[in-house]
């Protein structure tokens, strides 16, 4: 009895928020409505959840598909075999993040061109048609190391740094490393750098559409190496596969390596100093590539003109027009 009592006391206290005009019978129908709805609506709500859960998945999955290093084929960045030159590659064949190529014999970097037999420089101009040189190196080295002279091509002299200075002490350590973070620093910070890296760009926008450009240093692995950097970023390449062309001059400069490493050496103690193992990692800090000189470079960059792209347009001067006529000079059309 007393159960009736209550379940119609809640009945009536439903009719009173449902309306007294509705007659009791419809009450448990009312109640059953409510409940069901109240069931759509949880549903709807969970299905909801659900479905901006999938979208902010699809949307993190985009991002994380976005930073994906572009994968490269093993044709890509030839190495070219040179008698006189053991760090001159062809960037042709790397794929950009647009799926964009690097043309053939287009683009080149090397290291110093003071010692090319006349069969190098045959195969320079006749295989890889080298229309342009732009020497990186000072003045001095241009000077006591001359690049050999090739006919037809034009030679464009673009020091990046007007002199080296003093050499740090090297028994003190990471002596090397700090004074190869300080150069590319100086690379592109100093007016002297970013100059020459507009000239660079300025034989890259004039260089017709069958020649190649050719920029070098004395290694090629730090000048040029920036140099290429640049050119890549330029051509909308991603940063792994920047990074991945940059190390490669510490395979292609072993035995160049070794043999400075001697003559190092043997200048050390001949001067009566004590060849200790911190002075020998500092000479071999001089000699290769870190990734620690790259992001050096990358945070000057970064620091003073906000990005990679900023510093193309307000370190180098270059409009998007430019920019555009360089991807559409050296790169293959994008796919439609």
């Amino acid at each position: 009895m007393n159960k009736r009592v209550s379940t119609l006391l809640s009945a009536l206290l439903l009719a009173t928020t449902l309306g007294w005009q509705q007659p009791l019978v419809n009450v448990a129908a009312a109640t059953h409505a409510q409940t069901t709805q109240k069931a759509k609506t949880a549903k709807s709500g969970k299905h909801a959840k659900a479905k901006k859960s999938s979208k902010a998945k699809k949307s993190s999955k985009a991002k994380t598909s976005k930073a994906k290093t572009v994968k490269q084929p093993a044709s890509a960045s030839k190495h070219i075999k040179l008698a006189g030159a053991s760090n001159a590659r062809d960037l042709g064949g790397y794929i950009n993040k647009n799926g964009q190529k690097i043309k053939a014999h287009r683009l080149i970097r090397s290291n110093t061109l003071s010692k090319l037999t006349k069969a190098d420089t045959k195969k320079l101009v006749k295989t890889y048609h080298v229309k342009t040189d732009v020497d990186l190196r000072t003045l001095v080295e241009q000077k006591t190391s001359p690049d050999v002279k090739i006919k037809g091509v034009k030679l464009v002299k673009a020091n990046v740094f007007k002199n080296f200075g003093a050499f740090p002490d090297f028994s003190k350590k990471n002596a090397g490393v700090k004074m190869m973070e300080k150069s590319y620093h100086d690379a592109v910070t100093t007016a002297q750098g970013r100059k020459a890296y507009k000239m660079l760009f300025h034989e890259l926008l004039k260089n017709p559409k069958n020649k190649s450009v050719l920029w070098h240093c004395s290694a090629g692995k730090d000048r040029a190496g920036m140099g290429t950097v640049l050119v890549l970023s330029a051509l909308n390449f991603d940063k792994k596969t920047i990074a991945n062309d940059y190390l490669k001059s510490n395979k292609y400069l072993v035995q160049t390596n070794k043999e400075n490493l001697a003559h190092q050496e043997a200048g050390w103690t001949k001067g009566g100093k004590t060849l200790t193992p911190i002075v020998v990692s500092n000479f071999k800090a001089q000699n290769g590539v870190q990734m620690a000189y790259l992001n050096t470079f990358y945070k000057a960059i970064d620091k003073n003109y906000g990005s990679m792209n900023g510093f193309l347009h307000k370190g180098l001067g270059l409009s998007n027009t430019q920019l555009k006529q360089l991807q559409a000079n050296y790169l293959t059309p994008a796919k439609k």
